[in-house]
């Protein structure tokens, strides 16, 4: 009887060992097929071109070189990029914000920007808490879109992307007021 209690000792310990070695097979293929929404879905795109819009509404392309768990990140040779519809390039000093406009009819997917400026910016450091989206770029695709765009100088989009901004900013300050006074905040 003694004989048989340690061989069962030594089961009990293979088959611990044996579904251990199974959670841990189980765990790595788990983390393999779990997306991570946190900085560290950013590994793969580290030295790959991405596309990054900040909150002001400014979109870089460059190389990720760098990033912290912060989201801050290091791009090398930006360039930033400003797409302009029609009415904005002939309209420039007649526009106006529209009232009550929705989140569905400003980010219509039918919107056709016909201009863009581009400059470049070299090296930047981009603030963590302004990011608003990064995306991989594929580089063989990237430029097909600009095909169908007219390149317009970049201090003439400048200007008229800063004068929507502000106005935009005006009206949304007025439309504020006029909630808080109804008694929305």
């Amino acid at each position: 009887m003694s004989g048989e209690e340690p061989s069962s000792t030594q089961e009990s310990s293979k088959t611990k060992q044996n579904h251990t070695d199974t959670n841990e097979e189980e765990a790595d293929l788990y983390l393999d097929q779990y997306n991570f929404t946190t900085t560290a879905a950013l590994v793969a795109s580290v030295d790959r071109k991405v596309m990054v819009t900040v909150k002001t509404g400014q979109i870089y392309f460059g190389i990720l070189r760098t990033y912290d768990h912060f989201a801050n990140l290091t791009l090398e040779f930006v360039t930033e990029r400003i797409y302009l519809l029609k009415d904005d390039l002939e309209n420039s000093d007649n526009f106006k914000p529209k009232f009550n406009i929705s989140t569905r009819e400003y980010n219509r997917a039918d919107r056709q920007y016909e201009y863009y400026a581009e400059r470049p910016v070299g090296c930047y450091l981009i603030r963590g808490e302004n990011v608003v989206f990064i995306g991989e770029v594929d580089i063989d695709k990237e430029d097909k879109p600009l095909r169908y765009l007219k390149k317009v100088d970049w201090r003439l989009a400048n200007d008229i992307i800063s004068k929507k901004r502000r106005l935009e900013h005006r009206f949304n300050e007025k439309q504020a007021v006029r909630y808080s006074r109804k008694g929305f905040s």
